[in-house]
């Protein structure tokens, strides 16, 4: 049995032809329209991108502009990012601080807790980590911002030293008041013997010194006024090498418990230094930090004395074979009336420390620092030779 099959005729296959291209022609036309689509997207695609960058651009100064560390974790607790201020608060590069260090494991505290810091640096610092979480609730990480409130604790510091010396100044303005007069009297009779006994050495030597002596109690008293009310330098020209010998020769004059001066060794030296100063304040200044190194070691002792010139500073320094300082001791030492002493007054270094920042300086205590195995207590202010 055969089959057989009809052939189209014309028309249909025209008709087929016509609907085929028909479908050919929508093809393009959708096709056309898709391509036409791809560039709208690819275009709003490439404008959402730049928006991106920009924002993620604005985001990275914003987080190296902060003055506070930003440390950022993953969930598993590896650090991811650090800005400037947390590299710089730290004392670490950013690349040391990425993935975690034992640096970045502070104690959450908002109240300032002082950490010793990569760079040598004390710095008191404030910690607080927050987490964060995916818009499902799935934990993604945390941030911790560590804030250095150094400056702040410097400054509160300052202010409760002040309060402390301004209560000192109204007790001593009266007592000091008191003083001066039987003072005066002394200073007038100590110039008449010193201008008597002009012609004999020794003795007129003596009349001098008691008229020194006069002089530097009235600036003690001074100071104490200066507690309560702003102080003025006496300035003049001064040499480094005559100052410590007079402030050395006026603290081996009173030696504690009496002891001859012989039972301390002193290791003495002086930068050849011309500067500008208050003769009077600097020597005292000097002589409390001396007389401070010998009553620590009551017994006798070894201390070493310098004034150096370091950069653009002079510094007095002061080494002893003490005991030391405790870190305590050594952070509350320039307090009025804090002393370590039964029989201190705790104004010793506080007149210190008053005298160097008149000058525009600072007072340093390393509590062990000392070569001779004691403290080193020192001070300095800007030295600006004189020819």
């Amino acid at each position: 049995m055969s089959r057989t099959m009809n052939k189209p005729d014309a028309a249909e296959l025209q008709a087929l032809i016509q609907s085929l291209a028909g479908i050919s022609g929508e093809l393009r036309e959708s096709y056309a329209a898709l391509e036409r689509r791809a560039e709208r997207v690819e275009a709003e695609l490439s404008v959402a991108n730049a928006e991106l960058v920009s924002q993620l651009a604005q985001l990275e100064a914003i987080l190296e502009a902060l003055p506070v560390g930003v440390v950022v974790r993953d969930a598993d607790g590896s650090v991811q990012r650090v800005n400037r201020a947390a590299s710089e608060i730290l004392g670490r590069p950013a690349a040391e601080l990425r993935g975690g260090c034992d640096d970045l494991e502070l104690v959450e505290s908002s109240e300032p807790r002082e950490v010793q810091c990569a760079d040598g640096e004390r710095r008191a610092l404030t910690s607080r980590t927050t987490g964060f979480r995916l818009p499902g609730g799935e934990f993604e990480g945390s941030v911790q911002i560590i804030d250095d409130r150094t400056e702040f604790v410097r400054l509160a510091e300052d202010v409760h030293r002040m309060d402390k010396m301004a209560a000192l100044g109204t007790m001593a303005a009266g007592i000091a008041h008191e003083i001066r007069n039987p003072m005066n009297a002394m200073k007038g009779f100590a110039e008449l013997l010193k201008r008597q006994l002009a012609g004999d050495g020794k003795t007129g030597r003596w009349a001098a010194a008691i008229s020194e002596g006069v002089d530097e109690v009235d600036a003690i008293i001074r100071s104490m006024f200066g507690f309560s009310q702003p102080e003025r330098l006496f300035e003049e020209t001064l040499e480094a090498a005559e100052l410590l010998e007079a402030a050395l020769e006026v603290a081996k004059s009173h030696t504690p418990g009496d002891l001859a001066v012989e039972n301390w060794t002193f290791d003495v030296h002086a930068d050849d230094a011309r500067f500008r100063g208050d003769r009077i304040k600097l020597r005292q200044a000097l002589r409390n930090l001396i007389s401070n190194a010998m009553q620590v070691q009551p017994q006798g002792g070894a201390l070493a004395v310098a004034i150096c010139v370091e950069g653009d500073a002079l510094v007095f320094r002061v080494d002893d074979a003490g005991p030391g300082l405790s870190p305590e001791c050594a952070a509350k030492v320039a307090d009025p009336f804090y002393t370590t002493r039964a029989d201190g007054t705790g104004l010793g270094l506080s007149l210190v420390h008053s005298i160097a920042q008149l000058h525009g300086g600072s007072l340093e205590v390393q509590s062990s620092a000392s070569p001779l195995g004691g403290a080193t207590i020192a001070f300095q202010i800007p030295f600006h030779p004189v020819a």
